[in-house]
């Protein structure tokens, strides 16, 4: 475990290292580097998930070592990147320390000789020159983002910091690395990945680049500029079909996001195309978000239910789930309030798969949600399919029974409600939900005001916990709920 820590270091700091390659080298030569390159960034990120905050700190450490025996070799690579420091370190190209006598092992831990009995000599293993091409370190922060999707907090951490890393080796590429197709398209994937514009604005503005390539590039600086209607009409004029799958899912989701409110059913349909071109990575995971959402806004709620489905099946560990989650509570509560039956079931459908905490915290967000909303069905059934859970916390449960109280606050005697909400313990309640708690005394004190003085009873004996502190029921409850939907759209972002 420690060896690989340290290699991860390494590898964070130079992203998957400098590779090996003549200067006339071909391009199968560096198609096998970058595999190598990929190869190692997905061992560093194995190590991430693996290892946690000991990983993050052998990052640090690997990024503070990575500068600081660049200067010591006092060189750059021809096209700018930075020249390998291992060479200089007395590490082999796997970053394990290498050790004078060591044997060079097999898998099967014999000792590797060569046809003569000998060793093979130190010699014979090619000394790296050079760091990787731009397209190479697109690749490694792709597979970064595609760990976090599936909830690797390290690789999404560590992909932050590599994109600010190689922002100033993209910049000091030399012209003849950008006549390569693959590093002409990687300049556009960094920033749609989350580089730094500048970096882009900086290499158009130090080379020349093809006239049909120029689109690509406009487009994609324009996009993360927010110059919407420069991006739309550059990027929408791009054929798609005839790219690579990986760069036609980053622009049809970039073109998804620009048209969504204005022409959302051609918006949903680039998200299915991004979903075919970029199954199984972090775009397909935004495309399923936007999707739900957009399906629903149409009118297609089988088909924003299958996405819900398809997320939680496979994204529900993802980084951005807690987004999913707000946008997926948001749009069951507002389904058909007759149709609460359906919804609960629809719910319990898509979360089928997910543990069982989560599931709580789901329908726990939607009681709340559809309180405020006024769906007082829905609020009343999730609040009691979770008191059907065994070993509920204590917390759990009091929220349970706040919203099943308050869903029935017109329909059960207002003393019989009463009573069940001075069972629940304020205090350990979210401050959300203690001025639900509080809205709903209101509005029974209000109830039964007028109840109580029919009785002949003196309405300002009654209780001062349940007595209302506004003049009208109404006014009294508008402004609670619409604290308490202040603080959950707070808590929303």
């Amino acid at each position: 475990m420690r060896r690989r820590l340290l290699a991860f270091a390494r590898l964070v700091a130079l992203l998957a290292v400098a590779h090996a390659a003549p200067a006339a080298a071909e391009e199968a030569h560096d198609d096998a580097a970058g595999h190598a390159s990929a190869e190692r960034v997905r061992e560093a990120a194995e190590a991430a998930r693996r290892g946690g905050g000991a990983a993050e700190d052998a990052a640090d450490a690997g990024e503070a070592s990575g500068h600081e025996k660049t200067e010591e070799a006092g060189s750059h690579a021809g096209e700018g990147d930075h020249a390998d420091a291992a060479a200089h370190d007395g590490e082999t190209k796997d970053g394990e320390p290498a050790h004078a006598g060591d044997a060079d092992h097999g898998e099967d831990g014999e000792a590797s000789h060569g046809e003569d009995g000998e060793h093979p000599a130190a010699a014979e293993v090619p000394v790296p020159t050079r760091g990787p091409q731009p397209y190479q370190v697109i690749r490694s922060l792709q597979f970064l983002q595609d760990q976090a999707s599936r909830g690797n907090v390290s690789a999404n951490r560590v992909q932050s910091r590599l994109l600010q890393w190689y922002g100033p080796a993209f910049e000091r590429a030399t012209a003849e690395t950008w006549k390569d197709g693959r590093n002409q398209r990687a300049a556009a994937l960094f920033v749609l990945s989350g580089g730094p514009p500048s970096v882009l604005r900086m290499v158009l503005a130090k080379n020349d680049f093809p006239a049909d390539v120029r689109p690509l590039l406009d487009g994609a600086l324009a996009y993360v500029e927010n110059r919407q209607k420069d991006a739309e009409r550059l990027l929408s004029a791009l054929d798609t079909d005839a790219m690579e799958p990986g760069l036609a899912a980053q622009v049809n989701l970039a073109l998804a996001q620009l048209s969504a409110n204005s022409a959302p059913d051609k918006a949903l349909e680039r998200l299915r195309r991004v979903m075919l071109d970029g199954s199984g990575t972090l775009l397909e995971e935004a495309a399923l978000r936007l999707a739900m959402v957009l399906a629903d806004e149409l009118g297609d709620h089988d088909r924003a239910d299958g996405y819900a489905r398809l997320y939680f099946d496979r994204y529900a560990r993802s980084v951005y789930a807690g987004n999913f989650r707000a946008r997926f509570t948001a749009l069951y509560v507002s389904r058909p309030v007759e149709e609460a039956d359906k919804t609960v079931a629809l719910i319990a459908d898509a979360v089928e798969r997910i543990p069982l905490a989560d599931q709580l915290n789901i329908y726990l967000s939607i009681g709340r949600r559809a309180l405020i909303a006024g769906n007082m069905n829905l609020a009343g059934m999730v609040g009691a399919r979770v008191l059907t859970v065994e070993n509920l916390t204590l917390q759990a449960r009091q929220r349970a029974l706040l919203y099943v109280s308050a869903s029935t606050l017109t329909e059960r005697d207002p003393a019989e409600t009463t009573a069940r909400l001075r069972e629940i313990d304020r205090e350990i309640l979210h401050p959300a939900d203690r001025k639900l708690y509080d809205a709903a005394l209101g509005v029974l004190g209000e109830i039964r005001k007028p109840l109580m003085a029919d009785a002949g009873m003196d309405v300002n004996k009654i209780d001062a916990a349940v007595a209302p502190i506004d003049s009208a029921v109404v006014d009294r409850a508008t402004k609670l709920l619409d604290a308490v939907r202040s603080d959950l759209e707070d808590m929303d972002k």
